[in-house]
């Protein structure tokens, strides 16, 4: 009956924009968010209970007899470390930060608390024959919260003895684990130091030798001394040159007077003076043409020759001025002078480049200095780093040779708070989590029964139709239905029937026989409140009713009848897409509701024939639902739930 509509329904769909009415605001909606009903899904696994007690005893009694098999005696036994800090005392100079290890975090430190290494070596040492490889699952560590105590504890699965040696061995081995961490992290930074030292001092004998040969080749040894001996001796040549030169120039003036007295001491000027006298004797005796006065003029004459030649040598020739007593000591003294003189400006000379040099050696002490304090600054600057990274191996080395570790025992294993393992509390606990999973997995179970049942509740019919809820009508009795029926027709459709409204029942849904039953209850109340039948023009091709067999008062109009009375109230009924010209029968309708059934196929149905109600009809005003009542008392209260949450999002 459905298959001719599905197979218009293209052609009804590429028509909606003509026919379609626009749906006014106002119009109700039904805004459930879920597309089933969780109350429903509940009752369903509450109804269920004993399976779910079942499920829960059945897995819960497994877990018990797995946690009875897997339960083994232990003998449980705690220590307490206490975190040791790292020394801070152990400086050998005092400037530069000392070395010391790390200094872990709390985190860090519990799990060196768990580390294998110490483990292994007290499984060595204890012999109780425990495999390496599953020692972890006996011991644990926590931290006391707030403080610097560690608890680590050992379940001993051999006996108490075990425990109390096992965890005092594990104790002392956590230490030492601790300790060679220490010297490892110090042996490596003392490798580091040395190699620092070493470049330091090999950069400090480097700078000795250059700071030996910037000696040596400037002549230099350092400090202010040298700079004040070199002025005093430039003073002491200043005034050594001072005393040179006044000397030189007295002797000078001694040298000229003396040569100047011996000039007047000559030989010459004695002879031409007694010659002179000769002659005026013996002009006094002779004429001037005798020739003892001729040869005495001759005599005269050749003697003033020799002083004018004499004159004319001046100093070249002093020893001409020798011969008598006064002039033989001038010549004396003045050779003495000469020596003198000469004596003084070989002083003088000498004393002119000794200043120079000095003054010359003054001008290149500021360099010399700078550079050579330069060099002094950058050997006291590599000897302090030295001294800092000699004083940190020093330290280095005492972490290396005798590191403290980071714990020390607070409280040793007492064997008086050895603890015996309870044999009921692992087979109580896997018992309640196999029971808890069991009950879990029976709720899946009864949840995916519940959901593949056919039923479904009104709340899940107006999801469905995604319209209000108008009428349930009940299908176990005939007098509960009648008086939902009966219910309907007075509250909800006979107040309607006054507006002259255009009422259509789409009954896509609803199996042909829900809803020959619907036509019936209706035609009887209706008839029932007023004397009169009700009309309903069938739009759909294949007619509901055999011929004659509808009540007498149900006037039952075929698709291609009009009705005869214009005044009389028509109801339009539809169970498919209409055919033909009676397709133009949707356009006139003002209110329509859709009858559905609380069975899964119903609800389907009423989905698939959503796309063509939505293309021909405005939005749907209301929804009559068909419902079974649930059996048990769980199912009956889940339904009226359901009732009552449809109708609160109605």
């Amino acid at each position: 009956m459905d298959s001719p509509a599905g197979s218009k329904s293209l052609s009804g769909a590429a028509s909606a924009p003509d026919t379609n009415p626009v749906a006014p605001e106002d119009c109700p909606k039904f805004r459930f968010p879920l597309p089933f009903d969780p109350v429903r899904l509940l009752a369903g696994v509450l109804s269920r209970w004993p399976w779910i007690a079942i499920g829960m005893i059945i897995f819960g009694t497994c877990g018990v007899i797995a946690g009875i098999r897997m339960t083994n005696s232990s003998y449980s036994i705690s220590a307490s470390l206490i975190k040791r800090r790292v020394p801070q005392t152990v400086q050998t100079s005092e400037t530069g930060q000392a070395y010391r290890p790390v200094d872990l975090n709390d985190a860090t430190l519990l799990a060196t608390l768990l580390a294998s290494e110490p483990l292994d070596l007290a499984l060595k040492r204890a012999k109780n024959r425990i495999d390496p490889s599953s020692v972890r699952s006996f011991v644990e560590a926590a931290q006391l919260e707030g403080t610097d105590i560690f608890f680590i504890t050992y379940h001993s699965p051999i006996s108490p003895q075990d425990s109390l040696e096992f965890a005092t061995i594990w104790a002392e081995e956590i230490n030492a684990y601790t300790q060679r961490l220490q010297q490892t992290e110090a042996r490596e930074v003392r490798l580091i130091l040395q190699k620092e030292v070493a470049s330091l001092e090999k950069k400090i004998s480097e700078i000795d030798l250059e700071i030996l040969n910037f000696a040596k080749k400037r002549d230099y040894v350092g400090g202010v001394a040298q700079v004040s001996a070199a002025l005093v001796k430039l003073a002491q040549i200043e005034l050594q040159l001072e005393t040179a030169r006044t000397t030189s120039q007295a002797k000078a003036e001694q040298l000229k007077n003396l040569t100047e007295q011996i000039q007047k001491q000559s030989p010459i000027d004695l002879q031409l003076k007694t010659a002179k006298e000769e002659l005026a004797n013996l002009r006094a005796t002779y004429t001037d043409a005798n020739p003892l006065v001729q040869n005495k003029l001759q005599s005269i004459d050749y003697i003033t020759g020799q002083i004018e030649k004499l004159n004319e040598k001046g100093e070249a020739d002093l020893d001409s001025y020798t011969g008598t007593q006064l002039g033989n000591q001038l010549y004396m003294s003045i050779l003495d002078l000469r020596n003198e003189l000469l004596e003084a400006t070989s002083q003088i000379q000498s004393l002119e480049k000794l200043h120079k040099s000095t003054t010359a050696r003054l001008a290149e002490f500021p360099g010399i200095i700078s550079g050579y304090e330069a060099m002094q600054q950058k050997r006291s600057t590599l000897t302090e780093g030295l001294t800092l990274m000699s004083n940190r191996l020093k330290e280095a080395e005492i972490f290396a040779s005798g590191a403290p570790g980071y714990w020390q025992v607070f409280q040793a294993p007492d064997p008086r708070s050895i603890i015996p393992s309870s044999r009921i509390k692992k087979p109580l606990v896997m018992g309640a989590a196999a029971g808890l999973s069991g009950a879990g997995l029976v709720t899946l179970l009864t949840l995916l029964l519940t959901q593949r049942t056919s039923r479904r509740s009104i709340l899940e019919c107006c999801a469905a139709t995604r319209a209000p809820l108008v009428a349930k009508l009940p299908t176990t009795h005939e007098r509960d239905a009648h008086e939902a029926v009966e219910r309907f027709w007075i509250t909800h459709l006979s107040p309607r029937l006054r507006s002259q409204e255009q009422i259509l029942f789409w009954s896509a849904a609803l199996d042909p026989s829900e809803e020959r039953r619907f036509w019936s209850l209706l035609a009887t109340v209706a008839f029932d409140d007023d004397g009169k039948s009700i009309h309903v023009l069938d739009l759909t091709p294949d007619s509901l009713w055999d011929d004659g067999q509808h009540p007498d008062s149900l006037v039952w109009i075929p698709p291609s009848t009009a009705p005869a009375d214009k005044q009389t109230t028509v109801f339009l009924r539809a169970s498919a897409l209409p055919h033909g010209t009676a397709r133009e029968q949707l356009t006139t309708v003002d209110y329509w509701m859709a009858l559905v059934s609380g069975h899964k196929q119903s609800l389907r149905r009423a989905a698939s024939y959503r796309h063509l109600t939505d293309a021909y009809l405005p939005p749907c005003n209301g929804t009559i639902g068909w419902t079974e009542r649930p059996e048990g008392p769980i199912r009956q209260a889940a339904d009226l739930v359901s009732d009552f949450l449809t109708k609160r999002f109605s």
